[in-house]
């Protein structure tokens, strides 16, 4: 029995054996067959380190196991050097470059489909877009073109300052695009807001004082053109009366449009909440319908296209006038874009 186990561990060994040289032989015919260790490809790998391991890949190439060890740092280096990656170029450079080359690939896309000439479409009306505008139909247009007039600086003598600002915030929130004119000329007289007299030997220009609410940029009224806008907005003030057509601003509307239906609040005083409720008998008189609404509230005249708010012809909070002035302006671009 001893004797058949020795035999057959004989056996074992000299198949082992065998099989481990072969193994080996084969390992030595690769690494002969591939040469000398792979150069890495990018500016990564480190001359001296290469060179380094070059040359240890040489003597450990038939070392068996050891080769093995020696190929996979070759694998590594080359797989450093084929990425093309500088170390001393910081990650958020290398980002960019990627993001750049994502980018010109949306933007060849885009020119896929931009219109060929002959064929851009045309907006109504208007000029012909450009082959971008054409592809994004998300691209920003003005909700209406409005026409902003005013008449001085000042509630006494000119434009109410705090209608006009309210009127402009509320065109500027709605995307409208704004542009204001004064008429040039003379006032009728200026007055010291701090008591409400008349000073006397001083005169001003409408448009002059004017341009303080436009901070600068305003148009003579000669040259507003009913072609280039959709829609005209008169800021409350005495200056409506003294200095354009000797009416505050919802009986301009009375005394140009006979029929048309304006407010200017309620026709009662109510203890001093309305002092000029008085306004609303001279729009009767004139032909005009007053209608009675609340100061946060604007009325609409559908027929003749024409919008009104109380604003300061009620004595209340600023806040109150400014949602007023809001509806209207609201309103006002309602009416424009039908």
């Amino acid at each position: 029995m001893t004797t058949q186990v020795n035999s057959r561990a004989r056996i074992s060994a000299q198949r082992f054996s065998a099989t481990a040289t072969l193994r080996a032989s084969r390992r030595r015919r690769r690494g002969a067959g591939r040469g000398r260790c792979p150069k890495p490809r990018g500016p990564a790998a480190e001359p001296g380190a290469l060179a380094g391991l070059s040359a240890s890949h040489g003597r450990l190439r038939r070392r068996g196991p050891a080769h093995r060890r020696a190929r996979g740092r070759a694998a590594a280096v080359r797989r450093r050097g084929s990425a093309h990656r500088d170390p001393a170029t910081p990650v958020s450079s290398r980002r960019m470059a990627a993001l750049r080359a994502l980018v010109a690939s949306r933007l060849a896309v885009t020119a896929a489909f931009a219109p060929r000439p002959g064929l851009c479409a045309l907006p109504f009306g208007g000029a012909a877009q450009s082959p971008r505008a054409a592809f994004h139909a998300s691209a920003p247009r003005p909700v209406a073109r409005v026409a902003v007039v005013l008449s001085g600086c000042g509630v006494y003598d000119g434009t109410e300052l705090h209608e006009a600002s309210s009127i402009l915030v509320h065109l500027s929130r709605a995307g409208a695009e704004v542009q204001i004119f004064a008429p040039d000329i003379p006032q009728m007289h200026v007055i010291d807001h701090t008591k409400g007299q008349p000073s006397e030997g001083e005169t001003r220009n409408v448009l002059t004082e004017s341009a303080r609410i436009a901070r600068g940029k305003i148009t003579d009224l000669a040259k507003l053109s009913a072609a280039n806008h959709d829609a005209a907005v008169f800021p409350g003030g005495f200056g409506a009366a003294k200095n354009l057509l000797c009416c505050i601003a919802p009986v301009l509307a009375a005394k140009v449009l006979r029929s048309v239906e304006v407010t200017v609040g309620h026709e009662q005083e109510e203890g001093g909440r309305w002092p000029h409720a008085g306004t609303a008998q001279v729009i009767k008189a004139l032909g005009a319908k007053h209608c009675v609404t609340g100061v946060t509230e604007a009325h609409v005249d559908r027929k003749n296209k024409v919008v009104t708010t109380p604003a300061f012809m009620c004595d209340t909070a600023f806040h109150h006038i400014h949602d007023g002035l809001g509806a209207m302006v609201s309103k006002v671009l309602e009416l424009a874009s039908k």
